[in-house]
């Protein structure tokens, strides 16, 4: 910006932050913990385990254009325990106009342990025990 004076410059450089703020905005696509599904645990001492988002995200975006954004959810079904908390367990992809914007991280919310011989001993005498109430 080689304007001659500083009021040049300023006014140049005001026009230009208009200019984006005017045209463009940040969307927040999500935050980190949000619940995005329940994935069912096979061989687990729980049957399910919410899927959260790793990280919090966001992309800055052409005003109006945010109404068109995609999300593609690459999530299994059911996974196979043991399972830590923070274990990656799919992603999300935002797209706009089949393009990825971003991507993010879906992981587990928690620990699920895999089922034991005393784990089933305990469901089964649990169960015997509200069947007789």
């Amino acid at each position: 910006m080689k304007a001659p004076t500083t009021k040049i410059r300023f006014e140049n450089a005001t026009k230009l932050l208009d200019y984006g703020f005017n045209t463009y905005s940040y969307k927040e696509l999500g935050k980190k913990d949000d619940i995005i599904n329940t994935i069912f645990v096979n061989k687990g001492t729980k049957s399910q385990v919410e899927a959260v988002l790793k990280e919090n995200t966001g992309i800055l975006l052409k005003k109006g254009s945010d109404k068109n954004i995609e999300q593609i959810l690459n999530l299994p079904q059911n996974i196979t325990a043991p399972i830590k908390q923070g274990d990656k367990l799919g992603e999300i992809l935002f797209v706009l106009d089949g393009e990825t914007l971003t991507s993010v991280d879906i992981i587990a919310k928690e620990d699920i342990e895999k089922i034991g011989l005393f784990s089933v001993i305990k469901k089964v005498y649990y169960s015997w025990v509200d069947l007789l109430r």
